[in-house]
């Protein structure tokens, strides 16, 4: 573990590491995770480093790489299967336009879905594309719904690991079982979830995540991992000059070639302070260790539903460990009205949709849970 990450008895990680926690009641990971000490440092080393002209950028360069190696360990990948781009959206989007869809392909989506994986096939409607919604049950969507709207014209199936809307966890590995034995691709958003709960790139064919969620870094990079078992034919469409393997070939003005890997998804620069920050913070999840961090945050999450379960809510998470991760869920006709009234009291989760949402991390403790549910009860 790093020297500078502190176990204390009612947290993961001691809260002084991280701005802002001595003043608030932090449940608000789902959306936001506060900006962690390292994080900042390493942005200084990023604003220095590029101050150094051409050894700046070989530094960037070895960041980048060793960020990604730090990505592909938290998903049992390999370095080269992973691509850095601007955001999660941009990367649902770059799969959308590289499968090739054609009038008469489907593509099946569930109604627990963020708008990012839901827009995208939308706009495809307008060229033939099917889209077919499969509905949740009692705010869970089940494997066997999916798998009975996949057809032989299905091309893609998209589904969020954990929902922002309800927490609950979808047993991915089981749906993959069944995907692979058809013509369709599965691409799994790990928004919210990477950085909370284990996440295996072996069983799905593409992985989506934002970085400054569950990973504890910030905004500017939505990371992209592609399974190369099932996916060699996809070309982006989209194509810059980090794409190709020679971007100054001798024929450039007529021809290019592609990398074999997932840099073929990379049009130009990423964001490099955001890439420094998240090999620190991607680091600290891994010297902690994603299994112990799942641990401590279920832990806590149960503490919470049973507390709101019994104040009366309508809690929309599943209280079975296996079911869930940092996300809890309830029913609220009035979320946003009521997450603005907590909001005045220092305490910060998600309103909206009719429900609230509170989540727990590795820097949460019960002193967290107990400041809630005094303004809620």
């Amino acid at each position: 573990m790093q020297k500078d990450v502190v176990i204390d008895m009612e947290s993961l990680v001691s809260r002084n590491q991280f701005i802002g926690l001595d003043s608030c009641t932090w449940l608000y990971s789902g959306a936001e995770t506060p900006t962690h000490r390292g994080c900042l440092d390493h942005v200084m080393k990023y604003l220095n480093n590029k101050s150094l002209g051409p050894q700046g950028r070989e530094l960037h360069s070895f960041v980048e790489h060793e960020c990604k190696m730090n990505i592909a360990a938290l998903l049992h990948a390999k370095p080269e299967d992973i691509a850095f781009l601007s955001n999660s959206s941009e990367a649902i989007c770059a799969i959308a336009l590289s499968l090739d869809l054609k009038s008469g392909d489907n593509v099946v989506i569930n109604t627990l879905e963020f708008p990012s994986g839901v827009l995208p096939w939308l706009r495809l409607k307008e060229i033939g594309i099917e889209v077919r919604v499969v509905q949740h049950k009692d705010w869970q969507v089940s494997i066997s719904d999916i798998i009975s709207r996949v057809d032989e014209r299905t091309r893609l199936v998209i589904t969020s690991h954990v929902s922002y809307l309800t927490g609950a966890r979808l047993d991915y590995k089981q749906l993959y079982s069944h995907i692979q034995t058809t013509n369709a691709l599965l691409l799994l958003d790990a928004t919210q979830s990477l950085g909370a709960v284990p996440v295996d790139l072996n069983h799905a064919d593409f992985i989506v995540s934002s970085s400054y969620k569950w990973l504890l870094s910030m905004h500017g990079l939505g990371i992209l991992a592609i399974n190369p078992r099932r996916t060699q034919h996809i070309r982006p469409f989209t194509v810059g000059w980090r794409s190709v393997a020679n971007m100054f070939s001798e024929d450039r003005f007529e021809s290019f070639e592609l990398w074999g890997d997932a840099r073929k998804f990379e049009t130009g620069y990423p964001s490099y302070s955001t890439i420094y920050s998240m090999h620190f913070s991607s680091k600290l999840l891994l010297d902690i260790g994603i299994e112990e961090t799942e641990k401590y945050i279920l832990a806590l999450g149960t503490t919470l539903i049973e507390r709101l379960t019994h104040a009366g809510y309508e809690v929309m998470t599943p209280i079975e460990p296996e079911q869930r991760a940092g996300n809890v869920c309830i029913v609220h006709p009035e979320g946003e009205q009521e997450a603005n009234r907590l909001r005045k009291e220092n305490v910060l989760l998600w309103g909206g949709d009719n429900r609230l949402r509170a989540s727990v991390h590795l820097f949460n403790n019960s002193s967290d849970i107990e400041r809630l549910m005094e303004l809620l009860e």
